[in-house]
């Protein structure tokens, strides 16, 4: 019998790891067998044989099957129960949209090629109990934690930063977090980050989902308990002139309200043309494929600004990503391409979303107005400076505007940073793009 993978517990009786007892003391008196199955005493002639019946009905990642594993006797049945109807277990948001990009009110009325395709390939991003308290999430590369002496096959209650959190959401809250240089050249690492702080310091939310009410959601926007700045912060508001004209409260009474990524955030990953099925095969290090992701920071309006019931509606003015989506996305699923003259416009389509960058800095190129700021202990804004450096301004009918690039505009749908032809998407962002400039919109987006 040739084994093609083996899990390895290390041990070494000098360091005091003589057994699985003396690495997790409280899993090992369940012992092998009371977790993964098999047999964990057996009598036979041989190695191979011993190896076959120790092994026969022996589960690979017992916490798969939460009610067989984690949740069995009386160990974690609750946080097991609660997890199965979690966003992180469900994707309740990826699944609202992709049945409403394909023309349907919710996930349960697609069709079965949309179930299975979604399933085969949106699923396999997401991981089991054990892929994130003892190894790796299979996403992010699988095997364990740490492969020292005392650490594998270690439960970690608190999972880990670098190899859980990041290392499933990478691309985009990972790249901001670290400042990975490579895809955001330029990009520091978040301030927060450098200060010590870790996901989970901001992050007090349950991770394992509040129970059956998960289900109602339609955005991860929409979690119960998710952080906000002004959970530290609620006494910024009045510390300088542009907080006090743009802090997000829904009131634009005193001033445009603006998310606090608007100002405090840096470039960030976008993405183009995803193919569901193929992405991974089509992405490539130097973007020379169908499927894009690039730097880029674009601000644009809240298409639910003052809505209730709906999150991050106090802020007019939002930092907005490029998502992947394109007309012909779900063609791999055998799903026709978008019908975009019948599909309806609704707010639920647009292609450029609300987006929390976690790449926070006080100083950015739109708040650093003086250089010598950045080394003062007060920085004097005033009504005629805090605008220079964030509102578009100038001749806009010469095409000199100033600041014009920070906003998210049809002509950028047309030929965007990758020269790739976007437009048919213009109709689906017209509550979150500013218009086009040869109509002379800019100005009644604000005024």
């Amino acid at each position: 019998m040739v084994l093609s993978e083996k899990v390895w517990i290390r041990l070494n009786a000098i360091r005091g790891v003589e057994s699985f007892s003396d690495i997790d003391p409280v899993h090992a008196a369940i012992g092998c067998a009371g977790c993964h199955g098999g047999s964990s005493s057996v009598d036979a002639k041989d190695d191979t044989s011993a190896y076959r019946e120790a092994h026969t009905g022996m589960m690979r990642d017992p916490s798969a099957v939460g009610e067989l594993g984690c949740s069995g006797g009386s160990c974690h049945a609750d946080i097991v129960a609660r997890n199965e109807t979690s966003m992180h277990s469900n994707l309740w948001g990826e699944k609202a949209h992709v049945a409403l990009r394909n023309g349907y009110e919710t996930f349960e009325e697609c069709p079965s090629d949309i179930k299975d395709g979604f399933a085969k390939d949106c699923n396999s991003c997401h991981t089991t109990c054990g892929q994130c308290h003892i190894s790796r999430p299979h996403a992010a590369g699988g095997g364990f934690q740490k492969q020292l002496v005392g650490f594998s096959h270690k439960f970690m209650p608190t999972p880990s930063e670098e190899n859980v959190c990041t290392a499933c959401h990478g691309s985009r809250v990972g790249d901001d977090w670290n400042a990975n240089q490579e895809r955001l050249p330029g990009n520091v690492p978040d301030v927060h980050n450098d200060y010590g702080y870790t996901c989970l310091d901001c992050h007090t939310e349950d991770m394992h989902g509040e129970g059956e009410t998960d289900a109602q959601y339609t955005s991860r926007y929409q979690v119960a308990d998710l952080p906000k700045c002004i959970d530290c912060h609620q006494v910024d508001n009045d510390d300088n002139a542009y907080h006090v004209r743009h802090w997000p409260n829904a009131d634009s009474s005193d001033g445009s309200d603006l998310a606090c990524f608007v100002c405090h955030s840096q470039q960030y990953n976008n993405c183009n043309t995803c193919h569901a099925g193929t992405w991974k095969d089509e992405y490539n290090e130097h973007n020379t494929d169908e499927y894009r992701v690039y730097p880029q920071f674009k601000i644009g309006r809240n298409p639910y600004y003052g809505e209730v019931g709906h999150p991050h509606t106090e802020s007019a003015w939002i930092t907005v990503r490029h998502v992947p989506v394109s007309p012909d996305a779900f063609k791999n699923w055998n799903i026709d391409p978008w019908d975009m003259q019948d599909l309806s416009m609704t707010k639920n389509m647009e292609t450029w979303k609300y987006t929390s960058p976690h790449n926070i800095q006080r100083w950015t190129e739109r708040t650093l107005v003086d250089s010598a700021w950045a080394n003062s202990s007060t920085q004097d804004y005033t009504t005629d400076d805090c605008y220079t450096n964030c509102h578009m301004h100038g001749d806009i009918g010469a095409y000199t505007a100033v600041n014009d690039a920070l906003y998210l505009i049809d002509e950028n749908m047309e030929n965007d940073i990758t020269n790739d032809d976007l437009m048919d998407e213009i109709p689906f962002n017209t509550l979150t793009s500013l218009g086009r400039l040869s109509n002379g919109n800019y100005c009644s987006a604000c005024h």
